[in-house]
């Protein structure tokens, strides 16, 4: 006769020990970047051992990109302003508060040299992190098409790039102050190209 007593299936993901390792994983890749950066620091810092991560992550390159996606979730989708400048400089604005008012700018400098030599951490971050801001960025190209602002061959993907690179190149670089004049001058560079006639 078959048993009545089903199996456990062990204990539940604990919501506060997830939030404590990815924490832990953003301020250690804004402290000394992607390298040097390891599950043993990671699972010190958190307060867990190592096979409490292992059992969650297989690898620190999921880990990162759930600390990235994470990030990339906060990241509010622009509204319908009934102006596609407005919109436009929303997006930059934002993008650019974004880097320097919470982590994310100090994780991104912690990953860049990694990003460029480890193809599935790159692949991996482009899939599910640079891909929700580029669908945000081909929603108001969308609206601003359909208003008759932008010309109707709009690139989305170059569209993301143009406008959203210059706040990259300026956290990694140095150079530029991010701030709300150097959001409008990318705006308005991005308007002169892809404005309808």
């Amino acid at each position: 006769m078959a048993s009545l007593v089903k199996k456990r299936s062990g204990r539940p993901r604990s919501a506060q020990i997830d939030a404590a390792v990815i924490a832990a994983t953003g301020k250690l890749l804004a402290e000394r970047g992607y390298t040097a950066t390891s599950i043993e620091t990671i699972a010190r810092r958190a307060g867990v051992g190592k096979a409490t991560i292992y059992r969650r992550w297989r690898s620190k390159e999921e880990l990162v990109v759930e600390l990235l996606s994470h990030v990339a979730a906060g990241v509010e989708p622009v509204p319908d302003l009934g102006d596609t400048r407005s919109e436009l400089l929303r997006l930059v604005s934002e993008a650019i508060e974004h880097l320097k008012r919470t982590p994310t700018g100090g994780i991104i400098q912690g990953l860049a040299s990694e990003l460029s030599r480890n193809p599935k951490l790159s692949r991996l971050v482009r899939e599910r992190v640079i891909s929700l801001r580029r669908a945000e960025v081909g929603k108001v190209l969308k609206r601003g098409i359909a208003r008759g602002d932008l010309r109707a061959d709009t690139d989305a993907e170059i569209a993301h790039e143009l406008l959203i690179g210059p706040a990259y190149y300026h956290l990694l670089l140095g150079g530029k102050q991010l701030d709300e004049q150097f959001a409008e001058r990318i705006v308005d560079a991005f308007l002169r190209g892809a404005a309808a006639d």
